[in-house]
């Protein structure tokens, strides 16, 4: 887990542009504080110059000489895996090519085996060499073959090419700014503020929508005008002939598509193919050269993840001990999970450490939370999980395991069940629906009448969409409602609507603190065996999540059929009130910087707007 910086210029670079691109690199030291190293590239010659190596002791302070070259290549490294000079970055491979990698390509091991078969020789431990090796002898195809996340730019010198990659669901960050001279590459837009000839404007369509609707990270746009993320399942191999402004935009290609394609299988056969996958996922990011930690809530998912994780430890007798982490506010019942925690943590056992997330607020660790961020957050949730990571910084822990992904896979919001049950009555399966409702009030102590209430609105939603009587301000709002089935609004929720936000808070949450976060169940093959399984086997019985219930029989009781489990929350309306006063200094950046002809309903997203503004743009 690291953060890179890349800038191309199809003449040659200059002594001004240069500096920047370094200021840019150190804008982000939290992502990488342990090595940093900048390369310089010919692209038409092959040339190149070692201009910084941490690891060597270079730091070459370079004048003319900079017109030799016209590529820069930057990086930071958090050191997780081969954690000697070797893994060190840029990285030159045989052939004379070199990488800038940020992420993990878990399955390294087993690669790095078949190339071996193949004639490759490696001279490094580490997943970055392989990902080289890979891409030599297999060119873009080996994209298929990693299990992972990462954001990758080769500058390929055989071919002369550069070639750039993000993972298959966008868990780390790639971004690109693109001009006729060229582009530039990073791993935060605030890198972006390094540079002296770029002027940043504000995305007014995109800031609105966030203020208005709550929409952030649906697109690839951002909060900056002609800012954008690389497209998650994509890649782009650029010459420096064939690049023109909007190329990378323009031309990205897909190696990558999620399918919906149901297979017919048995419950107990589910059950023995969800237990594999998930102790393989974990198996495979428990790889790594210094210590972890798990998040833990006492809800499902984080606990799935590690009891796994316990029983790896058993049964290949690895030395780690369980460490979690968690955030709970005492004296606040509707949030506070310490019950829960406390029950797997004694169960397991698992060293605990706590965090009592409210108690840690103050007006500049918001800001640096809001700043870290680069785009807007819209909950006090994620503050919380921010000093839940700066409780896990403080502890040594460099790795932290969480449940991200499951609930867009596994139906784990109330809005999957009702609109499962939409669809039931939509295709007219009636008694199906009776019986599921009956089962479902009956878990979660609600009136059959409440919740037969919620499916109807939802029918008449549909029906008067259907019938175009019905509008809506915005696109993505008429999309989402008229999405007719359980899979179609998993499969959206995991790529549009919530989990990009909720992995692109993580990321920089983590990294605020140097921490590399890992998710289990963004596994893509346990993403695909999800979305394989029939619907019976994702809502049963009452309850969502079904197989992965029955899956993990380790759990207590009280855990796995928890009735209660309303998600990462915080006394949030109680913790506005609180600090009131201080969020009503950040609506006078509003009024200095943007045009809001209203406020949002949402207090919290101009108090967050403002924010961000004021760390980001003052």
């Amino acid at each position: 887990m690291c953060g890179i910086s890349v800038i191309f210029k199809k003449n040659k670079l200059n002594k001004s542009v240069y500096n920047d691109f370094k200021k840019s690199l150190r804008l982000i030291d939290h992502r990488g504080p342990d090595d940093e190293g900048i390369v310089l590239v010919n692209t038409s010659t092959g040339e190149f110059l070692i201009s910084r190596s941490q690891v060597d002791g270079i730091d070459l302070q370079l004048g003319e000489e900079l017109e030799s070259y016209n590529l820069a290549l930057g990086h930071k490294r958090l050191s997780i895996i081969d954690l000697s000079a070797n893994g060190h970055q840029p990285m030159k491979g045989k052939d004379g090519s070199w990488i800038v990698y940020n992420g993990e390509v878990y399955n390294y091991i087993e690669l790095r085996e078949e190339l071996k078969t193949l004639g490759c020789s490696f001279k490094t431990n580490s997943d970055t060499e392989v990902i080289l090796e890979a891409y030599r002898l297999w060119g873009a195809d080996c994209l298929n073959k990693f299990n992972g996340m990462w954001a990758i730019f080769i500058w390929d010198a055989p071919q002369k090419k550069m070639f750039i990659s993000n993972d298959r669901f966008g868990v780390k960050p790639l971004y690109y700014y693109e001009e006729d001279a060229g582009f530039r590459l990073f791993s935060e837009t605030k890198q972006l503020r390094a540079y002296s000839d770029i002027t940043k404007t504000i995305n007014q369509k995109h800031l609105n929508d966030f203020l208005n609707f709550g929409y952030v990270d649906v697109d690839e746009e951002t909060m900056y005008t002609n800012v954008y993320r690389f497209k998650k399942s994509n890649y782009i191999s650029i010459d420096q002939a064939g690049y023109s402004n909007k190329k990378i935009h323009s031309d990205q290609k897909k190696y990558y598509s999620i399918s919906l394609k149901k297979t017919t299988i048995s419950e107990a056969d589910a059950i023995e193919q969800m237990r594999y996958l998930l102790h393989d996922a974990v198996r495979i990011r428990m790889r790594a050269d210094v210590d972890f930690g798990f998040a833990i809530s006492g809800g499902l998912d984080s606990s799935a993840i590690l009891y796994t994780a316990r029983n790896i430890i058993e049964t290949e007798g690895k030395k780690s001990k369980l460490r979690g982490f968690a955030a709970v506010f005492p004296g606040h019942a509707d949030s506070d999970e310490s019950k829960f925690v406390n029950i797997v943590a004694e169960d397991l056992p698992c060293e605990t450490t706590y965090c009592e997330a409210m108690e840690e607020f103050s007006m500049e660790n918001f800001e640096k939370h809001v700043y870290h961020q680069d785009e807007p957050i819209n909950g006090t949730s994620f503050f919380a999980q921010w000093n839940v990571y700066k409780k896990v910084a403080q502890s040594g822990i460099k790795i932290l395991f969480n449940g991200q992904g499951a609930d867009e896979v596994f139906a784990g919001y109330h809005h999957h069940f009702y609109r499962y049950c939409r669809q039931l009555v939509t295709q007219g399966k009636l008694i199906k629906y009776l019986a599921l409702v009956q089962q479902y009030a009956e878990i979660k102590g609600v009136s059959k009448k409440s919740v037969h209430r919620i499916v109807l609105n939802e029918v008449k939603l549909q029906t008067k969409m259907k019938l175009a009587l019905s509008k809506f301000d915005h696109g993505l709002m008429k999309y989402w409602n008229k999405i007719d089935t359980m899979d179609e609004m998993l499969v959206r929720d995991f790529d549009t609507f919530q989990l990009p936000t909720y992995l692109r808070i993580d990321d920089r949450n983590s990294m605020s603190f140097s921490i590399e976060s890992r998710h289990p169940f963004m596994d893509y093959r346990l993403v695909e065996f999800g979305y394989s399984l029939p619907n019976e086997l994702v809502i049963n019985k009452g309850w969502q999540k079904y197989l992965l219930r029955k899956s993990m029989t380790e759990l207590p009781e009280s855990i796995k059929y928890r009735k209660d489990k309303k998600g990462f929350t915080t006394p949030h309306e109680e913790w506005i009130k609180k600090y009131s006063d201080s969020f009503n200094e950040y609506l006078l950046y509003n009024k200095k910087y943007i045009n809001v002809e209203k406020p949002s309903d949402n207090a919290y997203r101009n108090y967050v707007i403002g924010a961000w503004l004021k760390t980001n743009n003052s």
